[in-house]
């Protein structure tokens, strides 16, 4: 199944994490996107111990959800403890970055409309 998106065909996707947390290591870095579309940007974040989230705020309003880990997201300048189930909201232009986890942070992450 396709979607028009302005005059750009975009395709259906499914995706395992496996498969992204492997392409993130091929890759390099600390994130991933899976789908980056007109309406929705989407992806994966791996942070491991020690590495930093050099994330800036965004135009746009994001959730994220915590897949594995644990550790603290700084959300405008407040620390907030965050593990495994966890959902995050964070409002457009809004300071945040993930930080003090000692094991793997793998986090889910969907931007809103960059229109």
């Amino acid at each position: 199944m396709a979607q028009k998106g302005g005059s750009k065909e975009v395709k259906s996707k499914v995706d395992e994490l496996n498969n992204l947390l492997s392409q993130l290591n091929d890759q390099g870095g600390y994130f991933i996107d899976f789908i980056s579309t007109k309406g929705i940007q989407a992806g994966i974040i791996r942070l491991h111990p020690g590495e930093k989230d050099t994330q800036e705020p965004h135009s746009v309003d994001e959730v994220y959800y915590v897949i594995e880990g644990n550790g603290f997201i700084k959300l405008n300048g407040k620390d907030h403890q965050i593990k495994e189930g966890t959902s995050i909201f964070v409002p457009a232009k809004a300071d945040h970055r993930f930080h003090g986890n000692k094991q793997d942070l793998v986090i889910f992450y969907a931007l809103g409309d960059r229109s």
